[in-house]
């Protein structure tokens, strides 16, 4: 949500009921140390809440309160850190309001960490043949979702051609497995082709709130592991 009269006064605030938290954590699936923690605060209204008086830490470690200025003279306002070394296998959520008062926010439990070099498949492939890619050991890896590009002939000069996003998919996976596809369905008509298929590897889990939070607060810690091949 953008602001543009500014945001909701923090010293109205008095007590974590009066919250929704949106807190969303993105972790490096190669180095657990490697993270972004962000936060944003809103009110009964739904109103954003920003603050210097309001502190967030994640694992004893303050956050730093941001405001982005977007277009139209709107702005965001949110609390962010990076590089949090986990404790206890997880990252931990505290907040102080105002009036002094602190309380438990939120916390998430790490990803484990896997090796891209996991994933086999040709980064070179041809539309003659089936194209496979395989994983294995990806541990907390659930969902893989896959782009495609596709070249497209100009109908009133051949020689100039453009790229437009093809169809996507998103399919549940384990943390080994294989992903297969026809060279028939690699095929799209004559005057379109196929030229690069994307693969993001994305590890997901939810965390615990405060049960005290507004309704439609969330948590969630994510990493993805990212591959691509090119068609000939």
């Amino acid at each position: 949500m953008y602001s543009c009269s500014g945001p909701a006064p923090a010293s109205k605030i008095t007590a974590i009921s009066e919250v929704k938290a949106e807190i969303e954590i993105y972790q490096s699936l190669t180095d657990e140390n490697d993270n972004i923690i962000t936060v944003i605060l809103y009110d009964k209204k739904n109103k954003e809440i920003g603050n210097e008086s309001i502190n967030i830490w994640v694992n004893q470690k303050e956050t730093d309160y941001q405001i982005m200025q977007n277009l139209y003279y709107s702005k965001n306002y949110y609390y962010r850190i990076e590089h949090v070394q986990p404790k206890n296998g997880q990252y931990d959520l505290q907040i102080q309001l105002a009036n002094g008062k602190k309380f438990f926010l939120g916390n998430a439990p790490v990803l484990a960490t896997s090796s891209p070099n996991n994933i086999i498949y040709n980064k070179k492939a041809s539309l003659n043949q089936d194209f496979s890619i395989q994983w294995s050991n990806l541990y907390d890896v659930n969902t893989l979702h896959i782009s495609k590009s596709v070249e497209v002939e100009n109908k009133q000069n051949t020689n100039i051609h453009s790229f437009i996003e093809g169809p996507t998919d998103t399919i549940k996976i384990n943390a080994d497995g294989k992903y297969q596809i026809a060279w028939e369905k690699l095929l799209f008509n004559p005057k379109e082709k196929l030229s690069t298929m994307s693969f993001k590897f994305i590890a997901q889990k939810k965390g615990t709130l405060n049960p005290s939070l507004l309704k439609g607060s969330s948590i969630k810690i994510w990493g993805e592991h990212q591959k691509r091949t090119s068609f000939k």
